[in-house]
């Protein structure tokens, strides 16, 4: 087992650094770009790496295995305010079928707000073209997932979503696919995931003319990614007790169908299971590569609240503020 972990461990460093530095990227090829957009405070305090370190209903949003890890209901919610004053946001709910598996039913949501219409040339000749009226547009996402644990170790999950993307008069759908693997080794808390999102057919803007012209893929990522308990146990590698001090470290590397390989790292400090500190940072990213954020969990009655803050920095746009809410009950 361990010679096993560690070969992973290895292949992860050399599948993530690769490429990173060989500046080839292949930006601008696909559409429904908001499907990219990483949801929750946690994950993105964490710097995006986080498949392998999360067992709530956000991990919908990154690896739908990982939801196995839900012992009852758990609904979570998330929002942004982003670049442009577009307002972003995301819910989940989940909870466990017995031995049947856990259910989740989850949705993503971009509005553009308001955007001034205008013409390319002002019909007097002016050098204002802006028409006076006013038109908005719009992303959506929602989806059904389903995971199972397999082996006392072994996850696998599933999500199908139905998206959808509209600006003015043009819209496109399709359905779409997630699938992932989560793996407890059971040794020094070290655990390993995979994830493949947005499988799907290339979505269509427009009708006639050249189908190869009028269709655009949706941006496939591919996560492969690994986390170990420091720290929160006598058999890590820095001892402790779970119930005072907790340390984990995680790491994902990124395969995407249009940028080139990226890997995000990240680390999440746990204080007597109420306070949590996080910090991240995101290789061959050109912008949002560091983020850090904080968590609290309140205990009422038989509900278990959390509450995420994460900010992410950002050199040329804003940088956005994420706040999430989950309720495990």
């Amino acid at each position: 087992m361990k010679k096993t972990v560690w070969i992973f461990v290895l292949a992860l460093l050399g599948s993530g650094t690769g490429r990173a530095g060989s500046g080839f990227n292949k930006a601008g090829r696909t559409a429904l770009q908001f499907l990219k957009i990483g949801i929750g405070a946690r994950p993105a305090a964490l710097g995006e790496a986080c498949i392998a370190n999360m067992e709530d209903v956000t991990a919908v949003f990154w690896n739908p295995a990982a939801i196995t890890g839900l012992k009852s209901g758990e609904a979570s919610f998330t929002y942004t305010k982003w670049f442009g004053d577009l307002h972003f946001s995301s819910g989940a709910v989940g909870c466990r079928a017995g031995g049947a598996g856990v259910f989740a039913v989850h949705y993503v949501a971009l509005d553009y707000g308001q955007i001034q219409e205008a013409l390319v040339s002002a019909p007097g000749g002016g050098a204002d073209t802006r028409t006076g009226n006013l038109f908005g547009g719009n992303d959506l996402s929602v989806g059904l997932s389903y995971a199972a644990q397999y082996t006392d170790k072994l996850s696998i999950g599933l999500s199908v979503k139905y998206v959808r993307e509209k600006l003015f008069t043009y819209a496109s759908s399709t359905w779409a696919f997630d699938v992932g693997s989560y793996f407890k080794t059971g040794w020094k808390g070290i655990r390993l995931a995979m994830s493949a999102q947005n499988l799907s057919r290339p979505a269509r803007w427009m009708q006639g003319g050249s189908e190869s012209q009028q269709t655009f893929e949706l941006p496939i990522v591919f996560r492969i990614g690994w986390s170990i308990d420091l720290l929160g146990g006598d058999d890590l590698f820095l001892g402790g007790s779970p119930d005072r001090h907790r340390l984990s470290f995680n790491m994902d590397a990124i395969h995407t169908n249009d940028y080139a390989e990226r890997l995000h790292m990240g680390a999440e400090y746990t204080a007597f299971n109420l306070f949590m500190l996080r910090a991240g940072y995101r290789f061959n990213h050109e912008e949002g590569r560091l983020g850090f954020g904080a968590g609290i969990r309140i205990r009422s009655g038989s509900l278990l609240l959390h509450l995420d803050y994460a900010y992410v920095n950002y050199d040329f746009l804003d940088s956005p503020h994420r706040i999430s809410i989950s309720v495990q009950f």
